[in-house]
C-alpha cells in the first residue's frame, strides 16, 4: 500500500518478498497436481525410498526421501504428492536469496536476487519435479544468509554460527555437493576482513553442530559397505585423455541451468576481475568459481551433467544484481526472457499434446506413456509369479505405476555388482518352479539369463510416444515367460 502522506510504498521490503515469494509458490502448488509427466525414475526412486525411512540409501543421502514421505503419508502416493515439498523449498529458498542481498547491498539487490531466482531455467523446472538440487539449494542459501548475519557487526554470532552449523550439516543430508560450501568459506576466510572478524568460536560451532547433524548418515554408509560414498565415487567415472567435446556440452548447459544473459554476464564478471572483488560482497566469488571450475574439469576428464554444478548459482544470483552496474539491463532483459520460456514450458506441461505440434516431443517423451505402459505389463503378467525387470530406470516407473497392484516384481542382477537401489532392495533369487514374466529390451542370449532353465517370447509392449526427432519414436519392450530356473 501507499502511504498518503510520502506517497512512498509503506510496505517493509521483507513483506514485499513475502508476498511474492507466497503467490508464487500457492500458484506452483496449484500446477503440481496439472501436469501431465509422469515420474521421472529417478523421482520414482526416491519415492521408492520413502517407504522405509533411514539415514541413508544407495545412490544419495537421506532428505529427499524425508520430504516426499510426508506428503505421501498426508495425502497419498500422488505425482503432486511425491513433488509437493519443491515449491516450498524453492520459495524458500529465495527468500534467503532476498535476505542475503539485501542485507549486502540493500533492498533493490534483494528484490532482483528474488526474481533472478524464481525465474532462473533451472529453477522453474524443478518446481514441477522433485530432485535432491531443491534442498541441497535450500541449504546452501540457508548457509549464506547465515553466514552474512554471522559477520555483521553487533550479531549474536553464536545463534547464527548454529544456524550456519545446521543448514550446513542438513545440506550434507540432502547432497554431498554440499561439501562445495566449507571450501568456499575456506577459500574466502584469508582475502575477507568480514568473514576473519567473526572470530574462531563461531566457526567452530559450526562445524561441530554440522558433524553432529551429518554424523548418522556417516555410521549409516559404514554399516552399509559405503554404499552411497561409493557411488558418488563411481560418478566421476575418469578415464584416459580429455574429453572437449563433454566440457563444451557441459558449458552450453549451464546457459540452459542459469539463462544465456544471466550465464554470459556471469562470466564476464568473473573475467574482468572487478576491483570490488575484496568488497563487501566480493567474498560471493568463492562460492562461485570452484562448483564451476571443479565442474568443469570433471566434464573435460570425463563426463558431468549441466545441474551437477547447481551450487554456483545462488551466490550468483545475488552477486549479479550487486555488481552488474552499467549492465543492469541484463537483469529484466533475463526476466523477462525466462518468463516467456517458462509460460510455454508450463502450457507444455499442461497439455503434453502441445509438445508434439511444437516439435518438442522427444524433450517429454521418456516422461509419457507409461500409465500405458504399465497397464498392458500388467496385463500380461496375468497367471506369473511376478514381474521380472533388468533395468534400473524399467524398474523405478513400473514398481511407481504398479503400486497399487499386488504383482511382485523382481530385479534381475545383469552387471553382477548389485549395481542400483533396486537389485538391492528386490533382488530376483532363483527358485524351482518358478515362472516369471520377464520384460526387457536387453539381449537375453547374455550370461545373466542363462539362470532360466527354460525361457520363451511372449509378446511385446507397444507405445507410440510421438517422439519426432533423436532416438526411438516409440517404448517397445519385449516379454518372456521365464521359467524352472535352476538352482544357484
Amino acid at each position: 500500500m501507499t502511504d498518503p502522506a510520502t506517497g512512498r510504498n509503506s510496505l517493509s521490503p521483507l513483506a514485499v518478498a513475502l508476498g511474492v515469494t507466497v503467490a508464487v509458490t500457492a500458484a506452483r502448488l496449484v500446477l503440481l497436481p496439472l501436469y501431465e509427466t509422469a515420474l521421472g525414475p529417478d523421482e520414482a526412486q526416491y519415492w521408492f525410498w520413502s517407504r522405509s525411512l533411514d539415514w541413508g540409501y544407495y545412490s544419495k543421502p537421506p532428505v529427499i526421501a524425508w520430504l516426499i514421505a510426508l506428503p505421501t503419508a498426508l495425502f497419498g502416493d500422488h505425482a503432486w504428492s511425491v513433488r509437493l515439498f519443491s515449491p516450498i523449498l524453492i520459495g524458500a529458498t529465495g527468500l534467503f536469496l532476498f535476505g542475503t542481498a539485501r542485507r549486502l547491498s540493500g533492498p533493490t539487490a534483494g528484490y532482483w536476487a528474488l526474481v533472478l531466482w524464481h525465474l532462473m531455467p533451472a529453477v522453474m523446472l524443478g518446481a514441477t519435479i522433485i530432485t535432491t538440487d531443491i534442498p541441497l539449494l535450500a541449504c546452501w542459501s540457508a548457509a549464506l544468509y547465515a553466514l552474512v548475519r554471522l559477520t555483521e557487526v553487533g550479531a549474536p554470532r553464536y545463534r547464527w554460527g548454529a544456524a550456519l552449523g545446521a543448514a550446513l550439516g542438513l545440506g550434507l543430508l540432502s547432497k554431498y555437493a554440499m561439501i562445495y560450501w566449507p571450501l568456499g568459506l575456506l577459500l574466502a576466510l584469508p582475502f575477507t576482513p568480514r568473514l576473519r572478524s567473526a572470530g574462531v568460536g563461531p566457526y567452530a560451532l559450526a562445524c561441530t553442530i554440522a558433524a553432529l547433524v551429518f554424523a548418522p548418515n556417516v555410521a549409516w554408509n559404514l554399516s552399509h559397505g559405503m554404499q552411497t560414498v561409493g557411488h558418488t565415487a563411481d560418478n566421476a567415472s575418469w578415464s584416459g585423455g580429455l574429453h572437449w567435446d563433454e566440457l563444451g556440452d557441459f558449458l552450453a548447459g549451464q546457459i540452459g541451468v542459469f539463462g544465456p544473459l544471466t550465464f554470459l554476464a556471469l562470466l564476464a564478471l568473473l573475467v574482468r576481475r572487478p576491483r570490488s572483488a575484496l568488497s563487501n560482497a566480493g567474498f560471493l566469488l568463492a562460492f562461485i568459481v570452484p562448483p564451476l571450475a571443479l565442474i568443469c574439469a570433471q566434464a573435460l576428464l570425463s563426463r558431468a551433467h549441466a545441474n551437477w554444478a547447481m551450487t554456483a548459482y545462488p551466490a550468483a544470483t545475488v552477486l549479479l544484481p550487486i555488481w552488474l552496474g552499467r549492465a543492469r539491463w541484463v537483469l529484466p532483459s533475463s526476466a523477462a526472457l525466462h518468463a516467456v520460456v517458462g509460460l510455454v514450458f508450463t502450457v507444455v506441461l499442461l497439455h503434453l499434446p502441445l509438445a508434439d505440434g511444437l516439435g518438442l516431443s522427444n524433450v517429454v517423451k521418456r516422461l509419457r506413456g507409461w500409465d500405458e505402459t504399465a497397464a498392458q505389463v500388467a496385463r500380461a503378467a496375468a497367471g506369473y509369479d511376478g514381474l521380472l525387470l533388468d533395468d534400473r530406470e524399467l524398474a523405478a516407473h513400473l514398481v511407481w505405476e504398479l503400486r497399487a497392484s499386488n504383482t511382485p516384481i523382481r530385479v534381475l542382477d545383469v552387471g553382477g555388482g548389485l549395481d542400483n537401489t533396486y537389485e538391492y532392495a528386490l533382488p530376483y533369487r532363483p527358485a524351482p518352479g518358478d515362472r516369471f514374466l520377464l520384460v526387457t529390451q536387453n539381449d537375453i542370449t547374455a550370461a545373466p539369463y542363462q539362470v532360466f532353465g527354460t525361457i520363451l517370447p511372449v509378446g511385446e509392449v507397444f507405445v507410440d510416444l510421438n517422439a519426432t526427432r533423436r532416438g526411438r519414436r516409440e517404448r517397445t519392450l519385449d516379454l518372456w515367460a521365464a521359467s524352472d530356473p535352476s538352482a544357484p
